[in-house]
């Protein structure tokens, strides 16, 4: 069995307290090499997982390190250059999302990749997520009837707001970043994995909190003036009457609503939830079988971690096909992003063209 050796980008909490164990874990994987700007987050990593190689910057890691597939989970505005290299160098790429912030960034690494006959996967990992594919399965096969719409829920009070962190969050608020790159990647990720490709957009958005302090972690105090919407509201078209809503946002401090994911049908509702002991639950209305009623399906849940992406991508690999967190997926959600700010600003729905 051959041993795949990953090389790690950005050594945050997500790296430390997933990916780097979780990889460290699989029969057929090992982190060889860490990389952070921030010199002692990679060496505080390597210390604790008893890993050799520690680098400052992607070009030195990418030049003296023998690994197959790089693992970017650094901060969003250097995803896209960081990915470039890194395939440019012949690595395999698993990246956080998104994996660009333009239609443009995303094409160029798609044929990129292409050229060089490299395999890509892009996080978000919910159509991994086995609620997700459960789900997937029962509107696939008509369980709850033509689909009306879905509504998903992707906001948090913001970065500083509830989570300790010994870097400067400020950076959430500067373009390229926000609540729709950082959260609403992944609503519009789970909405168009169920339903498909969106054919349109429409949005209101703008800056709610015009300053935000940091409540936590050794920036404890520290003011924050956004240069970027901190609240967008998204309404998805998918054509035939079937639509979606998705928030994406800093401005929910906390909510007691119950589910993250609900999908609207003519026989019924899917309630979709982040809860281990509660991940989905079915509402049928079948006239036929007098069926009236809210149901858990019966499901053997299998294990699922943050890392199943890059162990999606490392059997992408060994099998030749296309993973299954796919880059034009993501592409086709970076469009939506970006175009939900001009529909703002015009006033008006907006066509989307890609489709995966």
């Amino acid at each position: 069995m051959k041993k795949w050796c990953i090389g790690l980008v950005g050594c945050g909490s997500i790296a430390g307290a997933h990916y780097i164990p979780e990889i460290n874990s699989f029969p057929n994987a090992k982190v060889i090499a860490l990389c952070d700007i921030i010199p002692h987050r990679a060496k505080i990593w390597s210390e604790r997982f008893g890993i050799s190689e520690s680098y400052e910057d992607i070009d030195g890691m990418l030049s003296k390190s023998n690994f197959d597939i790089l693992v970017n989970t650094a901060s969003i505005q250097s995803h896209f250059k960081i990915d470039l290299k890194a395939l440019k160098a012949g690595k395999h790429l698993y990246s956080q999302k998104p994996f660009a912030t333009t239609v443009k960034e995303a094409t160029i690494l798609i044929e990129e990749a292409k050229r060089r006959n490299l395999k890509m996967s892009i996080s978000p990992i919910h159509i991994l997520r086995p609620e997700i594919k459960e789900a997937k399965r029962l509107i696939e096969n008509n369980i709850i009837g033509k689909i009306a719409f879905v509504k998903c829920s992707s906001s948090h009070g913001g970065p500083e707001y509830f989570q300790y962190r010994d870097v400067d969050p400020s950076w959430f608020y500067e373009p390229g970043a926000g609540p729709m790159f950082d959260l609403g990647v992944h609503g519009l990720t789970q909405v168009t994995g169920l339903l498909g490709p969106v054919k349109s957009v429409q949005a209101l958005s703008g800056i709610s909190e015009k300053i935000r302090t940091t409540r936590s972690g050794v920036f404890d105090g520290k003011k924050i003036v956004p240069k970027v919407d901190d609240l967008t509201l998204v309404m998805l078209d998918f054509g035939n009457a079937t639509f979606g809503f998705v928030d994406c946002s800093y401005c929910v401090k906390a909510s007691n609503k119950g589910s993250d994911l609900e999908i609207f049908g003519s026989g019924g509702t899917l309630v979709i939830r982040e809860d281990v002991n509660n991940r989905l639950q079915l509402y049928l209305d079948n006239f036929e079988t007098n069926v009236r009623g809210w149901m858990s399906p019966i499901v053997q849940w299998p294990e699922f971690k943050q890392s199943y992406g890059v162990k999606d991508l490392i059997e992408a690999i060994e099998q030749n096909r296309e993973p299954l967190l796919s880059a034009k997926h993501a592409r086709h959600v970076i469009e939506i992003m970006n175009k939900c700010y001009v529909a703002v600003k015009e006033k008006r729905s907006i066509k989307i063209e890609t489709i995966f």
